[in-house]
C-alpha cells in the first residue's frame, strides 16, 4: 500500500463523485492510486458507502488522464532545436502520438 501523500482522494460533492486535488472537501472520501485500473466500482462504493456508478469511475478516471500540452514552446521543443544530426518527430512518425505506458512493475492497488 502507498502512503497516503502519493494517492489521489476522491469525494462525493453533493451526488457527483469529484477529485479532491487539496484534500479539504467535506464528507467521506476515498484514496485511490491514480492509475485508471485502479479507480474501480467496487472498491470506491465499499470506501465511500455509497453508490457509484460507471459514469462516475469514467469521470474520475479521465481527470486522472494526463491532457497532452500542444502550446507552442511544447510542439517546438518535440520537433527539434535545428541540429541537423537530429531528427524532428516529423521524420518519425511513430513517435509524434506516442504515450507513456505503464509497466505492471509499478502495481499498487
Amino acid at each position: 500500500m502507498l502512503p497516503q501523500h502519493e494517492l489521489v482522494r476522491v469525494v462525493f460533492e453533493g451526488s457527483r463523485l469529484r477529485i479532491d486535488r487539496q484534500r479539504r472537501l467535506p464528507g467521506r472520501g476515498a484514496y485511490v492510486h491514480a492509475a485508471a485500473k485502479c479507480v474501480t466500482i467496487p472498491g470506491l462504493a465499499r470506501s465511500l458507502r455509497r453508490t457509484v456508478t460507471t459514469g462516475d469511475v469514467q469521470r474520475i478516471v479521465s481527470e486522472l488522464s494526463p491532457v497532452e500540452d500542444n502550446s507552442p514552446e511544447i510542439v517546438q521543443s518535440h520537433l527539434g532545436d535545428g541540429d541537423p544530426g537530429e531528427k524532428p518527430l516529423s521524420f518519425n512518425p511513430g513517435l509524434a502520438s506516442a504515450k507513456p505506458v505503464e509497466t505492471t512493475s509499478s502495481d499498487h492497488c
